[in-house]
C-alpha cells in the first residue's frame, strides 16, 4: 500500500507522540524529534508504504535521543492486563460451537491495542471489543479457506503484531496445529509491537516455534528481513498477518496471505472497502 495524503498528518501525530515517549523531560530534544520525523516525512518517497516511512523516522529518533525502547513499561503492563483474562476467554472458546472462528475473531479484536494508530488503543474496554468481535456479523468468506490450509498445510507462518494482542494470538494458535506454527516477531523495537524480549512472557515459545524477522519496521518488508525469516517465509504452506503494518506492506507480496486485523484509520478503510472500527478477515489469492 502507497503513502496516501491522508498519511501525512498521521506522520506528524506520530511525530508529536515519539517526542513525548522519547524526551519526555526535553522540551528542546522534543523539538528535535519533530523536525527529524516533519523532514523525512516530507522528503519520503510517497511510492513506498508507510511503515517504510515511519522505520526511516523512528531510526533517526532512536538515534538523536539513545532510547531504544520507551515503551517497554507499557507493553509489560499491556501483556500482563490481558493475560489476567485469558482463562475466561479461553473457556469461551472452548464452549463456543465453532472455537476456531471464535479464536479467530478474538485474535482480530486484540489488534485494537495499537499505539500507533489514531483509533487504537491501549487496553481500556477489550473485554468489549472482544465481545463485539465475536457477536458481529462480519465477512467469514475466508474462513473455509482458513481452515482446510492449516489442517493441510506443512509450515504455518503467523505474523505477531503487538503486545498484549499477541497474547489473543496464543488463543488462536492453540486452535491451530500448533506444531506447524513458527510465529514471527519483530526483531527490534518499534512502538508497541512484540519482539523477543517479550514473547516469553506470552508463553507462546512454549507452543510453538518463534522467530524475529530480523527488522524494526512497524510492518514486515520481507526483502529487509533476515535470511532465517525469508526462509520459514518461502518455505510456508500458509501466512496468517496480524495488524495493518503487515497489511501495508504484504499486499504485493506475491503469496496468499489471511489477514487479520482492526480498520483503524481512514486510509485503510479506503483501502479495504471497510468502515472504520470494521474486523476484517480476508484472504489475499496469490
Amino acid at each position: 500500500m502507497k503513502v496516501y495524503n491522508e498519511c501525512i498528518p498521521c506522520f506528524a501525530r506520530q511525530g508529536a507522540e515519539a517526542a513525548r515517549a522519547y524526551a519526555p523531560d526535553d522540551p528542546e530534544l522534543q523539538q528535535e524529534v519533530l523536525r527529524t520525523v516533519l523532514r523525512i516525512a516530507a522528503e519520503g518517497d510517497y511510492r513506498k508504504s508507510p511503515p517504510e516511512i515511519a522505520v526511516e523516522y523512528f531510526r533517526a529518533i532512536v538515534k538523536l535521543t539513545g532510547v531504544a525502547d520507551p515503551h517497554a513499561e507499557a507493553k509489560r503492563k499491556s501483556n500482563e492486563e490481558v493475560l489476567a483474562l485469558l482463562p475466561q476467554l479461553r473457556k469461551q472458546i472452548e464452549d463456543s460451537i465453532e472455537p476456531l472462528e471464535t479464536a479467530v475473531r478474538m485474535a482480530i479484536a486484540g489488534n485494537i491495542i495499537d499505539f500507533g494508530t489514531p483509533h487504537g488503543q491501549k487496553d481500556n474496554g477489550l473485554l468489549d471489543v472482544i465481545a463485539h468481535a465475536v457477536e458481529s456479523d462480519i465477512c467469514m468468506d475466508s474462513f473455509a479457506a482458513f481452515r482446510q490450509r492449516a489442517d493441510e498445510a506443512k509450515l504455518i507462518l503467523y505474523l505477531g503484531d503487538n503486545c498484549g494482542e499477541a497474547m489473543l494470538d496464543r488463543l488462536l494458535i492453540e486452535q491451530l496445529p500448533r506444531e506447524k506454527v513458527v510465529f514471527a516477531v519483530r526483531g527490534k523495537p518499534i512502538l508497541n509491537d512484540i519482539t523477543p524480549v517479550e514473547v516469553p512472557m506470552t508463553g507462546i515459545d512454549q507452543l510453538c516455534r518463534v522467530v524475529d524477522n530480523g527488522h524494526d519496521a512497524p510492518g514486515t518488508m520481507v526483502a529487509e528481513c533476515s535470511a532465517e525469516f525469508r526462509e520459514v517465509f518461502d518455505e510456508a504452506d500458509m501466512i496468517i498477518s496480524k495488524g495493518q503494518g503487515n497489511f501495508e506492506t504484504l499486499q504485493d507480496c506475491g503469496r496468499e496471505v489471511f489477514f487479520l486485523m482492526k480498520v483503524k484509520c481512514e486510509v485503510v478503510a479506503m483501502e479495504t472497502g471497510q468502515p472504520l472500527g470494521s474486523i476484517y478477515f480476508q484472504r489475499l489469492e496469490a
